[in-house]
């Protein structure tokens, strides 16, 4: 095969092999994963006062739940796609866990944007899980 061939598979090959899922998670990789899940679930915490307390529109809170709820799905995601050994597998499954029921509180809170009951108890639920994440980063 001639060297030009050798360069084009190389070059398709290695962006193919680096773009998600699968593969052993490392313990920085996990590192971010948890940090990125801590962050969301500040972040929906935040909104579901504001809703709760009617400091925002219904429409910010339905818009950005959806995105945080996006976001942390794709944590959820990467975890289950990745493999780990001993005590960072459990972290991961723990993680991924997390991130699944944090992607679900902000779908709730994003299909009832205006029920400050729900935010209410979303917020302070959210603020736990981030407090989770943040201890499974370190």
């Amino acid at each position: 095969m001639p060297l030009r061939a050798w360069i084009c598979l190389v070059l398709l090959v290695l962006p193919a092999s680096a773009c998600g899922g699968g593969g052993t998670l490392s313990t920085k990789a996990f590192q971010t994963q948890a940090e990125s899940l801590q962050s969301l679930a500040a972040e929906g915490a935040l909104v579901a006062d504001g809703s709760a307390d009617g400091r925002t529109t219904e429409t910010f809170v339905s818009v950005h739940t959806e995105y945080l709820g996006k976001a942390a799905k794709k944590v959820e995601t990467k975890l289950a796609g990745a493999q780990a050994s001993g005590e960072l597998e459990e972290k991961r499954k723990r993680a991924m866990r997390l991130a699944g029921r944090v992607a679900g509180e902000l779908g709730q809170l994003h299909r009832a944007p205006g029920d400050r009951a729900l935010a209410d108890r979303l917020a302070s639920d959210l603020r736990d899980e981030a407090d989770a994440a943040e201890k499974l980063a370190e």
